[in-house]
């Protein structure tokens, strides 16, 4: 329904526009105002938000964490062992096995969620535990993933260790709070940078970063914790690039980097090309309708930014290239040909299974509960998320509000990415790994920027800014409040 109310893209706010935006007014409309953040300098303005960002990251993590001490069942067994093997310089390759720190962990600790009765226990808790009582028969599944996270959590457990000496599963673990923290404060930046109130800017990460599904991600050890950060960096650097602020190179960059620390990343590099390839036909089409005189609202279509073919190609090939540099890799650098035991069934394409997984990325992208069975601490908060970033999106995308062609292209985009990713994860996994698997919740958090950016330009009044606002605090004090899982 694009009609005469699309805004060209290139225009930009003058000072005087500026300034009212800032002070939260806007004419003699009253907005939305943060008196205490808004009166700082830019530099101080972003230091108090990032602070309060790592605040918040910090005391959910550990909240969360301290009251699980059981490994997750999400395979933090095999990454543990993996960060322990990463202090010693050691990569983990296909054939290798767990030591025993990692066996002692789940023979002592267990591994599972929730009711203690259901935790299990791998072997008896002692200095030592034989192959035969530990999952797949000692060896590790952990080769899947680069060795990028691990080191990175090795590196950044160390000082913790030695400084406060925490024991390597709890310095691990609370890195998880700095990636959640990262995460947090690139959603802001790309929120700001968009064209987001500061009422939006500030509540919506809060809100985001409160839900369920981030204390499954970001209070054990796993590459999931760079989800929202990831996914950030990736979204935000493809739309710039379309606004003409910025080339190519960040997002072929920031693609490779993400998806070689987990391959699942790949699926927001997807969503982001999906956009890229929308948008490039919408402006096509809308330019081959006024050439034609079919069209009276394509006045600034001239000025829109269409990559060159080389760029493109580029923006394609390299990124999905890049994706696959691991898996590579791994082929060709195997520690021992061992018969290890699959870790799932063989592909199943069920026509039925992968028809039903459309909606299963709304579903589980908050709250965590996944095909396994797997649910995060219950709450309402996931579903009201949902349903108004869905709305923001579905108004961009289809209802006749002021929005440009850039924005308009990116929600429409977002619903196909968002809808397509639950088949998209089973085909992959047929097919790359020839596995049979479900949709959880952290294969598809990584796009939740996909689904935020449209809500940018749809919350701007007082009012809206404040539920959002008063959304974001209840979200958090249940979050903080309430660490159980059911």
């Amino acid at each position: 329904m694009d009609s005469s109310r699309d805004l060209d893209p290139s225009r930009e706010k003058n000072p005087e526009e500026e300034r009212r935006e800032e002070i939260g007014t806007e004419g003699s409309r009253p907005r939305l105002s943060l008196p205490a953040l808004v009166s700082l300098s830019p530099r101080l303005r972003w230091a108090a938000l990032s602070g309060l960002f790592a605040l918040i990251s910090g005391v959910l993590t550990y909240r969360f964490m301290v009251r699980h001490l059981p490994l997750s069942i999400v395979d933090e067994f095999q990454y543990i062992d993996a960060v322990n093997k990463a202090q010693r310089w050691d990569v983990v390759l296909t054939g290798d096995k767990t030591d025993q720190y990692a066996r002692v962990l789940a023979a002592c600790r267990g591994v599972g969620f929730g009711d203690p009765s259901t935790v299990i226990h791998q072997g008896a808790c002692a200095p030592y535990v034989p192959d035969s009582d530990t999952f797949i028969y000692g060896y590790t599944s952990a080769d899947i993933h680069s060795p990028a996270y691990f080191f990175l959590t090795g590196w950044m457990s160390w000082p913790l260790q030695r400084l406060l000496h925490m024991e390597l599963i709890t310095a691990a673990r609370l890195t998880g709070a700095v990636w959640l923290w990262l995460g947090m404060v690139s959603l802001a930046w790309m929120l700001r940078r968009l064209g987001a109130r500061w009422g939006v800017t500030v509540a919506l990460p809060i809100a985001v970063a409160s839900m369920p599904g981030f204390r499954l991600t970001n209070a054990y050890v796993t590459p999931d914790a760079l989800n929202l950060l990831a996914g950030t960096l990736i979204i935000a650097s493809m739309v710039l690039y379309v606004r003409g602020e910025w080339g190519i190179w960040p997002f072929i960059g920031i693609s490779i980097v993400f998806s070689f620390v987990k391959f699942q990343n790949v699926f927001c590099v997807v969503a982001a090309l999906v956009f890229l390839g929308w948008y490039v036909v919408t402006v096509l089409v809308r330019r081959h309708l006024t050439h034609h005189g079919d069209s009276d609202d394509a006045g600034g279509d001239g000025r829109l930014r269409l990559p060159r073919l080389w760029e493109g190609i580029a923006l394609v090939v390299l990124p999905l290239a890049g994706s696959m540099i691991w898996m590579v890799i791994r082929s060709h650098a195997v520690a021992a040909v061992v018969d290890r035991p699959p870790l799932d069934p063989p592909a199943n394409l069920d026509g039925l299974t992968v028809f039903s997984s459309m909606d299963d990325a709304y579903q589980l992208v908050f709250a965590g509960t996944g095909w396994s069975g797997v649910t995060s601490p219950w709450s309402i908060f996931p579903n009201v998320l949902v349903a108004l970033l869905v709305a923001g999106t579905v108004a961009t995308a289809m209802f006749d509000v002021r929005a440009d062609v850039i924005e308009r292209a990116f929600a429409r985009s977002a619903l196909l990415s968002c809808t397509a990713v639950g088949p998209m994860t089973i085909l992959l996994f047929a097919i790359v790994f020839g596995a049979s698997t479900g949709v959880l919740n952290r294969y598809v958090m990584v796009l939740i920027p996909v689904l935020v950016v449209p809500l940018c330009g749809r919350v701007t009044g007082r009012v809206a800014q404040g539920l959002l606002g008063v959304f974001a605090v209840g979200a958090l004090y249940y979050a903080v409040h309430f660490t159980y899982i059911n």
